[in-house]
């Protein structure tokens, strides 16, 4: 079964990395593991994933530090910590720079089936075209207009849209027309195509 979805495993230690990507692939994801921590921000830049499992303690960068540099550069990708030295404080720090969980090493198979499929949900990575391009459109819209520090209000006056309208659209709820993401556009100063692109990742786009 081809899921249709790419995860990027992280991990230092060469056999665990290559039961984990092994048995990902055999759950039918499409995955690639590397063992150099520092070489996971280069992959990413290269190739998209949908999901990142990291490893928690590694050479040269931890995996804390390597969780905010990734969630800053690319929000939209869930990331799902190992670590085989739990604790409530390295929990509480990896769930502040938004991990979507954290798993004790060594795990039950089933509680990493549990928390990818959870991730698909949560990342709407499963379902209907039209609900991925809904949530889709919606992430983009609420993270350009956050990185151009405007509010809803402010966005609602540029457009003539409302505020509840919006805030609906961002959420994932309802699908905004062509001729609401034409105002959009406009309004943020984007190329429309920037919100319908499928593989388009979430950035601070020109509009040139």
């Amino acid at each position: 079964m081809d899921r249709g979805i790419k995860i990027l495993v992280v991990d230092d230690d060469e056999d665990y990395n290559l039961y984990l990507t092994k048995f990902l692939s055999d759950e039918g994801y499409i995955t690639k593991g590397i063992t150099k921590p520092m070489d996971a921000l280069p992959t990413l830049e290269q190739e998209r994933f949908h999901i990142v499992i990291l490893d928690m303690k590694m050479p040269q960068i931890s995996g804390t530090e390597l969780l905010k540099e990734i969630k800053s550069k690319y929000p939209n990708v869930c990331v799902i910590i190992l670590t085989g030295y739990p604790s409530f404080k390295t929990a509480v720090e990896t769930m502040k720079h938004d991990a979507f969980d954290y798993l004790k090493k060594p795990f039950d198979l089933n509680d990493l089936r549990k928390a990818l499929n959870n991730a698909q949900k949560t990342y709407c990575l499963i379902g209907s075209s039209k609900d991925k391009l809904k949530s889709s459109v919606g992430k983009k819209l609420k993270f350009i207009r956050k990185s151009k520090q405007i509010t809803q209000k402010q966005l609602a006056v540029r457009t003539g849209l409302s505020p509840s309208l919006l805030s609906q659209i961002e959420n994932g709820q309802i699908s905004a027309s062509l001729t609401t993401l034409d105002k959009l556009a406009a309004a943020l100063n984007m190329k429309m195509s920037y919100f319908l692109e499928e593989d388009t990742e979430l950035h601070v786009a020109s509009g040139n």
